[in-house]
């Protein structure tokens, strides 16, 4: 699934400073978009640099305690990330950071995603989330209630610019990690082959 999201209209969005403390979610650090390619860059360097960023700047929930890891940019109310969620259900030795996203003609999806964020469980939350998706809906089935917190919408508002400025498209969803060549693997929308993408991940030093 690719929505268009013109970089000004993300700049637009309010930025905050500040993060949530604790819980399963790896939170953003500093904030930095120095250094990115220019949009679509596609050398192994450039992927390198995307990935590091994504490592640093992101704030995202880890799934899994494998010794590979993949970074997914990810839509709750997505179907094709839905369906990669699915794909990725009891793949041994794997951990997956999803890192929500939101863009405007989803309405729901920064609501969403900010309160899978903010639950008790983050990671408890995004399976519930998933496993009650409506598919003819096209809508994840994680409750929204309340309003995000603004620490919450500044870190979701990271996320998707940073993913912005790399692609000029925001794509979910979006997937990188180390392959076991010694590079970086990235894939822009859902893989045509899952598994044979999952095999190519290498395991952390």
């Amino acid at each position: 699934m690719i929505y268009r999201w013109s970089v000004i209209g993300g700049l637009a969005l309010f930025l905050l400073a500040g993060s949530l403390p604790g819980g399963s979610v790896l939170r953003a650090g500093a904030w930095d978009f120095s250094g990115l390619p220019a949009l679509g860059g596609e050398t192994p360097a450039d992927r390198a640099a995307f990935l590091e960023k994504t490592r640093k700047e992101t704030t995202g929930i880890p799934v899994g305690q494998g010794n590979r890891t993949l970074w997914v940019y990810f839509n709750p109310d997505c179907s094709y990330c839905h369906r990669l969620w699915n794909a990725l259900a009891g793949v041994s030795d794997l951990t997956v950071i999803w890192i929500p996203v939101t863009f405007s003609p989803k309405t729901t999806s920064l609501a969403r995603s900010a309160a899978i964020l903010e639950a008790r469980d983050p990671a408890e939350a995004l399976q519930k989330n998933e496993e009650t998706f409506n598919d003819a809906r096209e809508e994840g089935g994680y409750p929204v209630t309340g309003t995000p917190s603004p620490h919450t919408e500044e870190e979701i508002t990271r996320n998707t610019m940073l993913l912005q400025m790399w692609t000029g498209k925001i794509a979910t969803p979006t997937l990188l990690w180390r392959n076991i060549r010694g590079g970086v693997g990235e894939s822009v929308g859902l893989p045509a082959d899952i598994p044979g993408t999952v095999a190519t991940i290498a395991s952390s030093p």
